[in-house]
Order: C-alpha cells, then structure tokens, then sequence
C-alpha cells in the first residue's frame, strides 16, 4: 500500500473505537456513525476520480473489516452506499453526476438500491414494478421489499420494467419520491432499516433513467457489494476469534485456564487457520477487481468467507460456552450478524450457480 493508504486504514482502527455498537440491537439506524465516517473521508475511498479517492480495492476490504467489527450493521449500509455510488458514477449521464456525486463521496448524501420485490425474491428479473414514459417523464408504481436502508436514505437505484422495452432499466429516486413501507424485525443486522419501499405514481424525469439494462448495472453493483460482504465475514469472524482466545486464556477452571485443555487449542488453530484464508481470499479477490475479469475471484471469496465465517464463530461459541452464548461477549452477535452476508446483493446459492456456468463456458 501507499503512505496515503496505510494511514487511512490505521485511523479506520481509531475511528471504530468511536462507533456505537449497541444501538443497532434496538434496531437504531447508524446514522451517527455514518456521520463519523463520512467525516474522515472513507466514503470516497473506494470511488474513481476526480470524485472520490480512487484507491486501491484493498484499502477498501481493510476498512470494511475493520469496521465490521466495532458495528456490523454500519459496515453493511457503508458497503451498501459505496457499491451504489460506484455504478451511479459508471451508468449516470454527467448532469446526474455534478449534482450528487460530491454530496455522495462527502457523506452528505447516503444512497442504495432498490430491485427486490416479493414476486421474485432474489432475481431481479422478475419484478411487477412498472415505468411508464409519460411526456419527457417516467412514471412509476410498485413495491420492493428487503430493501437495506429503507426509509433511511436520501436515493435510491430502482430497477423497474419499463413499459415497450424487453429489459429493466435503473432509475435515480429521491427519497420523496417513496413511501416507507413494512419494515422487518430480523435476526442480525438490526440496525440497518430492512423494509419495503412504496411508489405511488412517481415522477422521474427522463435522463434519471441512468441505465436501460438492469443487468449492467447489477454487475457493477454486486462486485462491490460482494466484496464488502466478503470482508465484512472476515471481520466478524475474526473479531469472534480474538474474542474468544481472549476468553479463553483469562477464563479459569479450577487452577487451570481454559486454553490448557487440548480440545481448545486444536479448536483455536482451526478457527485461526480458516481466518487466515478468509484474509488471503478477500485480498486476492480486491487485487482481482480492477482487472478484466474480477468476478470469479469475488465469487470464490464471497462463498468460501461467508460459508466459512459461520464455521468460525460456531467454534467460538462452542470453547466459550455460556458467556459466548449471552450478551457478555460479542460472539452471539456476530453469529447472528454474519447471516445477513450469504443473502444481501446477491444470494449465497445465485453466487454459486453463477460461479459454476463460468467454471463450465
């Protein structure tokens, strides 16, 4: 890494001892550590220039690890902003750019997607939502749903069919332009506003049309979301393991620690060893990405680290017995946390079929 990027990913270090960590159980939205973030710059991180920063993928990975563990559900609306913000910058025309792309790189502004509905659940192809070009403006009508950050950020990318075209397009929204809809209670990631986005007659005028072809557009999106997911298991499974070696050689039984018993310490490597490939995975893969073909090895990460994260944090929980398994260690959490990455951008089985048809081509 650079100077410049050793330094941002030392003060992400400092900066996740800021972050709030329990608000988000009760359901809060981390509004103000998105704030904090934004602060330091670590929303442009990511971005190409002039806009943003332009580093590299790695820097990004660190950050989103590091992150993770202080408060996951920050860590996933931070990777839910920078991936929309990316194919926002790839696909809007440069009018949509002057006037959202500052505020978006600066914080100012928090932006997600928007293709889920009930009709199809993961594939985006199947959608009911519906724009219909009226004059020099869309309208548009329909429903998502298991949207991050719904109600709670300022745009939006919505896929939509558009009415004569065989394909859906990609739409910019403001947020009052949609209505707040259900939200879920769900088992991790509380903290993120899941919900469904109500639209009612919307009108978007034409050049907010930022692609004709959701296809496109979900490929640039779900590379970095994946990625981020991918980094974020990293992070959860690495903060469950220092928790719980750190449990472990202070927890006494009797005169002796729990890290003298043999079946602990052969628990410790694997978790140890599986951590470690997790980091190697996610670094080859963010070294992958701006080359021409990045998506096997973001594929290949985001399967094997989010499957694996899971592994790891069983382990923790199993050597730390019933303080792993309450409130007194954040190890329960993590466990609950880490299920959101094997479902958000793209689902875990979708992420394996498509690495299989490019394994077979």
């Amino acid at each position: 890494m650079s100077e410049e990027a050793e330094l941002i990913v030392q003060s992400a270090s400092e900066i996740s001892k800021q972050l709030d960590s329990t608000s988000e159980e009760q359901g809060i939205f981390p509004t103000k550590n998105l704030e904090l973030l934004a602060q330091q710059g670590f929303m442009g991180i990511l971005v190409p220039k002039p806009y943003g920063l332009g580093l590299p993928a790695k820097v990004f990975v660190d950050i989103v690890k590091t992150i993770a563990k202080a408060s996951p559900s920050t860590a996933w609306i931070y990777v839910t902003h920078v991936a929309s913000t990316i194919a926002l910058n790839t696909f809007a025309n440069s009018q949509l750019k002057d006037k959202y792309m500052k505020d978006l790189v600066e914080g100012k502004l928090l932006i997600g997607a928007a293709g889920t509905e009930s009709v199809g659940g993961a594939i985006n192809a199947v959608l009911n939502t519906m724009a219909e070009l009226k004059g020099d403006k869309y309208v548009i009508n329909g429903t998502k749903t298991f949207i991050t950050g719904a109600g709670k950020l300022d745009l939006y990318l919505l896929i939509s069919k558009v009415q004569g075209a065989q394909k859906p397009g990609v739409f910019l929204l403001e947020k009052s332009q949609i209505k707040e809809g259900q939200k879920f209670v769900s088992l991790g990631m509380k903290g993120i506003s899941w919900g469904e986005l109500i639209i009612e007659n919307a009108e978007v005028p034409k050049e907010y049309m930022i692609v004709d072809d959701a296809v496109k557009f979900l490929g640039v999106l779900g590379r970095v979301g994946m990625l981020g997911a991918s980094a974020i298991a990293y992070g959860l499974a690495e903060g469950a393991y220092e928790e719980a070696l750190n449990h472990v050689k202070n927890r006494k039984l009797g005169q002796n620690t729990l890290s003298s018993f043999e079946g602990v310490q052969i628990y410790l490597a694997e978790m140890s060893a599986k951590v470690e490939a997790m980091k190697q995975m996610v670094y080859n893969a963010a070294d992958q990405y701006s080359s021409q073909n990045p998506l096997p090895a973001i594929l290949k990460a985001r399967i094997f680290n989010t499957e694996t994260a899971l592994e790891v944090i069983d382990k923790a929980l199993r050597i730390t017995g019933g303080h792993g398994f309450s409130n007194a260690l954040k190890i329960e959490k993590y466990y609950r946390d880490v299920r959101a990455t094997m479902l958000h951008f793209q689902t875990l089985e979708i992420s394996k079929k498509v690495l299989g048809g490019l394994l077979i081509a």
